[in-house]
């Protein structure tokens, strides 16, 4: 996962450098490289959450059902995590779009 996660954010950062570097010296707008820079910004972070959000998931269910509690409490507890880690991974979703779209409407 190291390895993944140490590629996926060069790549990334490579991205983001060189359509930064476009949009400062173009003389146009051009409307195309603006949606590719936003469906790169949306792939990346989903390149760069899901999996790791994938494994925590697999991690708290290996650390909940070793607990001593009843089977509905685990899927009590399992269910709240996801939802909770499914809410936390929306919102960091648009504060990822916000912060390097520029904050643009």
């Amino acid at each position: 996962m190291f390895i993944y996660g140490l590629v996926v954010q060069l790549s990334f950062l490579v991205f983001f450098f060189r359509m930064s570097r476009y949009f400062r010296i173009s003389d146009s707008v051009n409307r195309d490289y603006y949606d590719i820079f936003v469906n790169g910004l949306v792939i990346f972070y989903l390149l760069m959450v899901v999996p790791f959000v994938v494994a925590l998931w697999v991690q708290v269910y290996k650390g909940v059902w070793r607990l001593d509690i009843g089977k509905i409490s685990k899927i009590i507890m399992m269910v709240l995590f996801v939802l909770m880690t499914l809410v936390v991974a929306f919102f960091g979703f648009y504060a990822h779009i916000l912060f390097y779209y520029g904050f643009a409407p």
